[in-house]
């Protein structure tokens, strides 16, 4: 069985230790962004194709500015981090990519301002949405 990792907090490391507090102002204000990419295996190939991931990253940036929140590392640095988080998972079968920037301050207050930017890199397995072979129409 593989070990998932996350890239967090500015490094890889493995998904069990990224954590994040209950005063994280982005889990009690909702003050986080995030886009899914998939990554389909192949398993002819050997490889996980990631689908659009530059546009992804592109709406990522876009939702963040709405927010103000600031993502320091570049967009190139963005498909590294994703790629080795998704090499160093060894996930073999489809899979979600889940990158998330939030404030990540633990204080209270109502406010988008004075407050301190993350963000996070995570993949989980995951199948199809529907069964294909079953249609998306219940009898």
């Amino acid at each position: 069985m593989s070990t998932p990792y996350a890239y967090f907090k500015k490094q890889i490391v493995p998904l069990s230790e990224a954590k994040i507090g209950i005063m994280t102002h982005a889990f009690n204000y909702g003050t986080g962004v995030f886009e899914g990419i998939r990554g389909n295996w192949n398993a002819d190939d050997n490889t996980i194709y990631m689908f659009k991931v530059e546009e992804h990253l592109k709406r990522l940036r876009q939702s963040a500015k709405i927010v103000n929140i600031a993502i320091s590392e570049t967009d190139e640095e963005l498909a590294a981090n994703i790629r080795e988080v998704v090499a160093r998972s060894e996930i073999r079968e489809d899979q979600y990519i889940r990158p998330l920037a939030y404030k990540s301050s633990e204080v209270l207050g109502v406010r988008v301002h004075d407050l301190d930017d993350d963000l996070l890199i995570f993949v989980a397995p995951f199948g199809p949405y529907l069964d294909a072979e079953a249609g998306i129409i219940e009898p």
